[in-house]
């Protein structure tokens, strides 16, 4: 069944591989698809070419910096024009960082990871805001289970996406009266996600640990991501708003 039939979603970041599932379910479900990506056209072409060859939507991709507030707010005017409006923002992006200590993180390393993440967020939802209202739609952020943690070396990516989680309350509490619903899913180590780049990072004998660590004793599936924002973003989750949906095999507890 077409749930979205006639409706458009925005995935910011969908060449990743968390973001690119986003979009094929969500297109899957009915909805025409718009996405950015940040470097790579191979990706970008194939993921509107899949786009459209599996569920017969349309696609329209944006190569951009999403730390540019005008090329966000022009890419997301671009997209209104184009389907008539906008139901759902995903914001799936995420920037590659090294693992380390606090003391050994450069200030530059440190704005950097702000601009690309927690500004990018922002720049997005503060364009896509006056569409959403039009129509009662919906906003997911992606971040991460470990908001809930402090692990040791990885504060270049649990900064901005704790502030992340901060900012979609905000937006929940501050826009729930036009109707809008802004929730976060907030994945585990995911294979083929920015969870697998750490476990990459640490070696075989690093990763079987952190595995372990995992009370489901395995890494998760971008498909499993894909549905929980689905669920968020659909009209299933009509009175659910301002929470963090952990899709992580309980990493968080």
């Amino acid at each position: 069944m077409q749930q979205r039939d006639g409706q458009v979603a925005v995935i910011i970041g969908g060449t990743g591989a968390l973001g690119a599932a986003v979009a094929l379910q969500l297109a899957a479900e009915g909805a025409n698809i718009a996405f950015t990506y940040n470097s790579s056209d191979a990706k970008a072409q194939a993921l509107s070419a899949r786009i459209g060859q599996e569920t017969r939507r349309e696609a329209h991709d944006a190569k951009l910096a999403i730390s540019d507030a005008g090329a966000v707010a022009g890419f997301i005017a671009d997209v209104a024009a184009k389907f008539g409006g906008i139901d759902t923002l995903v914001y799936a992006a995420g920037p590659t960082f090294g693992l380390n200590f606090v003391a050994k993180v450069t200030p530059e390393e440190f704005s950097a990871v702000i601009d690309a993440d927690l500004k990018g967020c922002f720049n997005a939802i503060h364009a896509a805001l006056p569409y959403l209202r039009q129509r009662k739609g919906a906003i997911v952020a992606i971040t991460a289970a470990a908001v809930q943690r402090a692990l040791a070396r990885d504060v270049l990516s649990l900064t901005p996406k704790s502030a992340i989680t901060t900012l979609i309350r905000h937006v929940a509490l501050e826009e729930g009266r036009a109707g809008i619903r802004a929730n976060c899913v907030a994945p585990g180590f995911i294979a083929g996600g920015l969870g697998n780049h750490i476990l990459e990072s640490v070696g075989p004998e690093g990763a079987q640990q952190i595995v372990k660590g995992i009370p489901m004793r395995r890494t998760g599936t971008s498909e499993e991501i894909a549905d929980a924002v689905a669920y968020l973003t659909s009209a299933r989750a009509s009175y659910v708003t301002g929470t963090t949906l952990f899709v992580s095999g309980g990493l968080e507890l």
